[in-house]
C-alpha cells in the first residue's frame, strides 16, 4: 500500500479506490465465504447478526465515519458501499462512530473578501458558553442536535462571508438544516437526517448503526471478554504490528499512527476507552488470577471483575467499554460485514488492525476497500486562481534574468511572447518597440564578441557594464509589470489555499455534485482492470 496522503486525489473531481472498484464485488464474495464458515473466538458472524437483528441471508457491505457534516470525499465512500452492495445482492449499512469528540473533527466554512482576504471559519454549533465548553470534552453520542439559532448564524453569516458558488449552494440545503434542528433531538438525529438528505438525492437506500448502541451488545461484550482474557499477547502483538508499520513507512514518530500500549506496574494500558458521566478516559486492566480489575488512568473508580463470569459482569457493569480503532475495525470486519469501506485515513488503521488479526488467529486478514474523492466548492475560480499562480516561476525568471542579461527582453522574445501571461507581456512589448533600447542590445552583443579578443576583452567588460545598468534603467515598465504579477499572485495565495480546501460541509456543494458522483462511481465499478 502507498502511504495514505499520496493516496489523495489532488484534482477536482478525481476519486480514488484501493483496490480497485471494479474488484470489490469479488473480494466481497469472497470474504463471505470465509465469514460463513469461520468462528472468531467462539462467535460466528452470522451467529453476531442475528443477535443484532443484522442480515443474515445477504452480504452485509459497512462504511463508517464519525458524525460530522459529510463532505464529498466522506461521501464517496458511502457511495462506493452502495454500488457494491447492489452489486452483490447486499445490503448496505453505515456506522456512526458517534464515540469520537468534537474537537477532533473541526467543520469549517470558507469566507473570501472582495479585497483577496480569506480564511476558514471554524463553526460553532451552541450559542451558550457552558455547551460550547461541554462540546470540547463530550463525546457525539451524548450531544444533543447544533443550536437552531447556532444554525441560522452559520447560514446567515454565509450569505454575507461565502464565496458566490457557495451562497448559492447553501440555498438548496437551507430549509432542511433547519428543519432538523428539533427541541428534543440529539447530535445522532439530526446527523442521520444529514445523511438521509445525501441518500435521498442520490436515491441510494442505506440502514444506520449508532457505534456506542453497539458497544452496549452481548456480542461485543462477549468480544471485550476475550481481549481481556488474552491481555499480554494481544497488547504485545499490537505493539508489534504499530512497530512493523511505522519500520515498513520509515516513521520515526512514535506516536504515529498511534502510541504503542503501555505496560505499568503489571497494569496493560488496554485499546478501550473507560467512560463515566459522559466522559472518556484512558482504561488500564490486570489479571490477578481471578478477576480482571479495570481502571481509569488519572480519574476514578477501580472495577473488578470475576473471571468465570467475565461477560456477564461486563454487562452490567457502571462503566462503559467502549473501543478504540483497532479493537473496533477487528470487531466490525470479524463479525459485522462481509466487506468494510474505508476512507484514506481509516485504512491505516485497518493495516495495523490487519497485522494484529493475523499474528493473533494465524490467519490471514479479510480484505478491505479503500473510496475517497476531492470536489472543490468553487471549480472554477480555482481553476482562475492557479492558473494566476501558474505563472509565479516564470516571472521570477525573468526577473532574475533581466537583472543579468536585459537583453534577453530583445534576444529572447519568441520564450516571453509564448510563455508569459498577458498582464505582463504588454510592459515587454512597449520595452521591445522602443528603438533607443533596441540599439543598447544590438550594442552589447557587438561587446560580448569583443571579449573573445585578449586586446579588447578590459573594454567590453567595462562597456558591457555600463550598457547593462543603462538598458536594465531602461525596463522600468517590464519590471513593474513582473512586480505587479508577483503582487497579484500573492494575493491569490490565501484565497487559492481557501479554496482548495476538499473539506467543507456537503452544503456547500452544488445538489448536482453528489447525484453526478453516483454516476462516476457506477462507471469505476464496472471499468475492466
Amino acid at each position: 500500500m502507498t502511504v495514505p496522503t499520496d493516496r489523495v486525489p489532488k484534482h477536482h473531481g478525481e476519486f480514488y479506490f484501493e483496490p480497485p472498484l471494479s474488484q470489490w464485488k469479488e473480494e466481497a464474495l469472497r470474504n463471505r465465504e470465509r465469514l460463513v464458515k469461520e468462528t472468531f473466538w467462539g462467535q460466528s458472524a452470522l451467529k453476531v447478526r442475528a443477535e443484532l437483528k443484522l442480515p443474515t441471508q445477504h452480504p452485509l457491505i459497512l462504511s463508517g465515519h464519525q458524525p460530522v457534516f459529510f463532505h464529498p470525499g466522506l461521501w464517496a465512500k458511502c457511495l462506493a458501499a452502495s454500488t457494491l452492495a447492489e452489486s452483490v445482492q447486499g445490503v448496505a449499512f453505515h456506522k456512526v462512530t458517534d464515540t469520537a469528540l468534537p474537537p477532533e473533527y473541526l467543520h469549517h466554512m470558507p469566507e473570501v473578501e472582495e479585497n483577496g482576504k480569506a480564511r476558514r471559519k471554524i463553526l460553532e454549533f451552541y450559542t451558550s458558553k457552558d455547551m460550547q465548553k461541554q462540546e470540547r470534552i463530550t463525546p457525539y453520542g451524548f450531544l444533543p442536535a447544533p443550536d437552531h439559532s447556532a444554525l441560522e448564524k452559520i447560514l446567515k453569516d454565509a450569505e454575507v462571508y461565502a464565496p458566490d458558488a457557495v451562497k448559492a449552494n447553501i440555498k438548496s440545503y437551507e430549509d432542511k438544516l433547519l428543519k432538523e434542528t428539533k427541541k428534543e433531538a440529539t447530535w445522532n438525529d439530526f446527523h442521520l437526517s444529514m445523511m438521509k438528505v445525501l441518500d435521498d438525492l442520490c436515491a441510494t437506500p442505506r440502514h444506520y448503526l449508532e457505534a456506542s448502541k453497539l458497544w452496549a451488545t452481548q456480542p461485543f461484550y462477549h468480544f471485550t471478554s476475550q481481549w481481556l482474557l488474552n491481555l499480554p499477547e494481544l497488547n504485545d502483538g499490537y505493539n508489534q504490528a504499530l512497530t512493523e508499520y511505522r519500520k515498513k513507512y520509515g516513521i520515526t514518530h512514535d506516536l504515529t499512527p498511534m502510541p504503542n500500549l503501555k505496560f505499568e506496574s503489571w497494569w496493560f494500558e488496554i485499546p478501550f476507552w473507560g467512560v463515566t458521566r459522559n466522559q472518556r478516559h484512558s482504561l488500564w486492566a490486570k489479571n490477578d488470577g481471578k478477576h480482571i480489575v479495570l481502571k481509569i488512568k488519572g480519574g476514578e473508580g477501580v472495577y473488578s471483575l470475576a473471571l468465570d463470569d467475565l461477560e456477564r459482569e461486563l454487562s452490567v457493569l457502571r462503566l462503559f467499554i467502549w473501543p478504540k480503532v483497532i479493537p473496533q475495525a477487528l470487531f466490525c470486519r470479524m463479525y459485522l460485514c462481509d466487506f468494510f469501506v474505508h476512507g484514506t485515513g481509516g485504512s491505516v488503521y485497518e493495516e495495523v488492525a490487519d497485522a494484529l488479526f493475523t499474528k493473533f488467529f494465524k490467519l490471514k486478514p479479510l480484505s478491505f476497500g479503500v473510496a475517497t474523492a476531492t470536489y472543490l466548492v468553487d471549480p472554477e475560480a480555482s481553476r482562475g486562481l492557479e492558473q494566476v499562480a501558474s505563472h509565479e516561476e516564470k516571472i521570477l525568471w525573468w526577473e532574475r534574468a533581466l537583472a543579468k542579461n536585459p537583453e534577453y527582453l530583445f534576444t529572447k522574445k519568441e520564450a516571453w511572447e509564448k510563455e508569459s501571461p498577458s498582464f505582463i507581456q504588454t510592459g515587454f512589448k512597449n520595452c521591445f518597440n522602443n528603438p533607443r533600447l533596441r540599439g543598447l542590445a544590438e550594442t552589447k552583443a557587438k561587446w560580448v564578441t569583443a571579449l573573445q579578443n585578449p586586446a579588447h576583452k578590459a573594454e567590453a567588460a567595462s562597456k558591457i557594464k555600463a550598457i547593462n545598468q543603462e538598458l536594465y534603467e531602461g525596463l522600468t515598465e517590464a519590471i513593474q509589470a513582473l512586480e505587479k504579477g508577483l503582487l497579484d499572485i500573492e494575493k491569490t495565495k490565501e484565497p487559492r489555499e481557501i479554496l482548495s480546501f476538499r473539506e467543507y460541509p456537503f452544503f456547500c456543494y452544488a445538489p448536482e455534485v453528489f447525484t453526478r458522483m453516483k454516476e462516476k462511481v457506477r462507471e469505476a465499478a464496472h471499468q475492466s482492470v
